[in-house]
């Protein structure tokens, strides 16, 4: 009789621990792990369960509850590079000056008016400064 009720005691243990265990998020091998090793090691497994093994439950959050097919309108646009440095080709935003990378002049200026210059130009349009290259 003892050894009865002794292994309903441990199946139900092991019962809980795996449905508890499951609610909490945990992958379905590791739930199985625990009610296993509750049930045939009830004494260890179920406190090592309480302490260590039980984590706090998924929350999902509102943008989770909804369809994940819909679109957030909401959300920020990823921002990627624009074009690449013409020094080391690593990818860069269009609107940096100097590359981060190489410390490469992205966009040069002319010395003596200030005018934005391309880097292919050899000369200011403007004031016919030579353009310096970095």
């Amino acid at each position: 009789m003892a050894m009865a009720i002794s292994l309903a005691i441990a199946a139900f243990a092991a019962y809980w621990v795996f449905n508890d265990a499951r609610s909490r998020g945990t992958s379905m091998t590791f739930c199985i792990v625990w009610a296993v090793g509750t049930f045939a090691f009830l004494i260890i497994f179920l406190p090592l369960y309480l302490l260590f093994g039980r984590k706090s439950p998924k929350r999902e959050t509102p943008r989770e509850i909804h369809d994940p097919n819909t679109i957030d309108v909401e959300a920020k646009p990823v921002e990627e590079p624009d074009m690449n440095c013409p020094m080391c080709a690593k990818p860069v935003r269009e609107d940096f000056v100097v590359c981060p990378f190489c410390g490469n002049t992205l966009k040069p200026r002319c010395t003596n008016c200030g005018r934005e210059l391309d880097r292919e130009w050899t000369e200011c349009p403007d004031c016919k400064t030579p353009a310096t290259r970095k």
